[in-house]
């Protein structure tokens, strides 16, 4: 039993003549009966009365009408969830912590106005989990806070050049110093992110690189942590600028004059080659990249 076979019956019990059948199908009469005729093997009754040169349809086919008429129906509304201009569906997100705080809400905020039938499901986790998340098609898209994207099944879209701060509570000693030279931290207690986080590597590369070993390294999971922590004289961190924005403005924490090398990231959209881009899913790819978001955004929400 085919779809056709279904379609061809449908329109056949409505207009009750073959011919007419199949000029409005766009089938020769011959092709109606043929259709019809293997439908009635297959259920092994009869559909329709031969009457003359009419046709009618018998009690089975009435029957089977009903069935068929819902069958149809169901069809049009699988493939209507589907249509290029219908957005609704699941679009799954996995976003870095600090963008989950600081540069998503915004999207999802707008995002949720223009496309209110699709369920947006967030997640936050490490930049190197959101890759294997990717890979096994567990996230369709993650918005990730790195440098270098190195695995060549993803594609990679940047959004914002993000800038790492060195952050200190105002009564740390080195506070009072004018510039804070790499091997200041020698002495000190540098707080950061767990591994897998994404600019993490770039810090850690830095210090190895100027030969510097900090006396102890606290790691925390959450960028929260480490700012309360911080502010409590534990240690210095260095975080992008827009999650310390609002602590830098109370006083709660202060920027110190880091004259090392430059802490520079990205805010980056990643996603597999080979996805299929959903009509959501394009959707919110291009929202991310024409939105310009404000650092301070989350100030209002």
């Amino acid at each position: 039993m085919e779809l056709r076979q279904l379609q061809i019956f449908s329109t056949a019990a409505k207009t009750l003549n073959f011919t007419k059948t199949g000029t409005k199908l766009g089938y020769a009469q011959s092709n109606i009966t043929g259709q019809i005729r293997q439908l009635e093997e297959t259920l092994q009754v009869k559909l329709f009365e031969r009457l003359g040169r009419g046709i009618q349809l018998t009690n089975e086919g009435k029957k089977f009408l009903e069935n068929v008429n819902q069958i149809l129906l169901l069809c049009e509304k699988a493939k209507g969830e589907f249509a290029p201009d219908v957005f609704r569906g699941i679009l799954s997100i996995g976003a870095a912590e600090t963008l989950c705080v600081y540069r998503l809400p915004q999207i999802l905020t707008q995002y949720h106005k223009l496309y209110p039938l699709v369920e947006l499901r967030v997640q936050t986790d490490s930049c190197d989990n959101f890759v294997e998340s990717i890979k096994a098609n567990n996230i369709d898209i993650a918005m990730v806070l790195t440098n270098k994207i190195k695995t060549p099944e993803l594609t990679v879209q940047t959004l914002h050049n993000e800038t790492l701060t060195m952050v200190a509570s105002p009564l740390h000693p080195l506070a009072q110093k004018q510039k804070i030279k790499p091997y200041d931290l020698i002495e000190e207690c540098l707080i950061l992110t767990l591994p897998g986080c994404g600019y993490r590597p770039l810090i850690l590369a830095m210090l190895n690189k100027q030969n510097v070993k900090p006396k102890s390294i606290m790691e925390l999971s959450s960028v929260g942590a480490i700012k309360q922590c911080t502010s409590c004289g534990l240690g210095v961190t260095i975080l992008p600028k827009i999650s310390v924005s609002d602590d830098l403005a109370s006083g709660k924490l202060v920027e110190l004059n880091w004259t090392g090398p430059k802490f520079e990231v990205k805010t980056q959209l990643i996603y597999h080659q080979e996805k299929w881009i959903t009509p959501p899913m394009k959707a919110f790819l291009n929202l991310c990249c024409s939105m310009n978001i404000p650092d301070h955004f989350h100030q209002s929400i």
